[in-house]
């Protein structure tokens, strides 16, 4: 387990990162359709903070496809060929990581001609607070609109493949490695949870939540990324819509904690530990079988 538990700070780590830079120091005011906004953060800096925010989620979505790749290693492929090029392959793909935004970011036109076309083309013009400025960050949706599509595209089919190979080996291949029941069980039921495969690992009563979890991921990162996208490309106005966006980007944080906590045992049991010792827990009565020698 000791080869996962890195990662797993790094995850925690990255959505704990998000958090901060989203609530904290940037609080993004988009204006979309227009790629335009302000930050109503500590720090007056939205053209970085929008950067870092891209790339904090794409690294977040690598960091996902790698325990992937590392249960899959760990339990299928110490012994195949994977074993020659996988550290390469992380590598690679981590270093792309901070590549994939940074065309948008040498593109950023200039600000006072790019407002006056944002102005132009706006139909409702909110007042912006006094000591903000309005950021443009581009005028053509083709350059930013591609490097989004590639960085959502290429951890998406990353982690789309090693998921399937690890539900696929998990149901029907024998692991090649040499090593006790005990820990393939424990291997096993982290890949199960890893993968939201837990139905034959947990009580009943959880199916549901963490069918649940599946709906929550998808909800709060891929379907703001997409529908930011569909109404840039599109053109279409709806601050209801706008709203909805960062109200689900901002409660990633609560979810991602509540998520963690109730899908990783250790996680769970040290949390509700307090909780455990003021609840007076119910008697368990053991009897052992005690046998009495009977002499002659």
């Amino acid at each position: 387990m000791s080869s996962v538990k890195g990662l797993l700070m790094l995850l925690h780590s990255l959505c704990f990162s998000f958090d901060v830079i989203t609530t904290l120091f940037a609080v993004p005011y988009a204006m979309f359709p227009a790629m335009a906004g302000y930050g109503l953060g500590f720090i007056d800096s939205p053209g970085l903070f929008l950067y870092l925010m891209v790339t904090v989620i794409t690294a977040t979505s690598t960091t996902v496809f790698v325990i992937f790749e590392n249960r899959f290693f760990i339990l299928f492929a110490e012994n195949s060929w994977w074993k020659h090029v996988r550290k390469y392959f992380i590598a690679i793909s981590y270093a792309m990581v901070p590549l994939y935004f940074l065309p948008a970011q040498f593109f950023i036109p200039e600000q006072e001609p790019a407002r006056k076309v944002v102005w132009e083309s706006l139909e409702c013009h909110p007042e912006l607070p006094s000591h903000r400025d309005l950021f443009v960050l581009s005028t053509d949706f083709k350059i930013p609109g591609y490097s989004v599509l590639v960085a959502e595209s290429v951890p998406a089919i990353q982690i789309a493949i090693f998921t399937s190979l690890n539900n696929y080996n998990l149901q029907y291949a024998k692991p090649s490695s040499n090593i006790s029941v005990k820990t393939m069980r424990m291997q096993r039921r982290l890949a199960y949870c890893i993968t939201i495969q837990v139905v034959q690992i947990i009580p009943v009563h959880f199916k549901t939540f963490f069918m649940f979890q599946c709906f929550v991921i998808v909800l709060l990162f891929a379907v703001p990324i997409n529908v930011v996208v569909y109404v840039i490309k599109y053109w279409y106005h709806s601050q209801a819509v706008n709203n909805l966006v960062f109200f689900c980007l901002s409660t990633h944080g609560t979810a991602a904690t509540l998520l963690m906590i109730f899908i990783h045992k250790p996680y769970r049991d040290f949390v509700f530990t307090p909780f455990n010792r003021v609840i007076p827990q119910k008697a368990t009565t053991v009897l052992v079988p005690t046998f009495v020698p009977v002499s002659d």
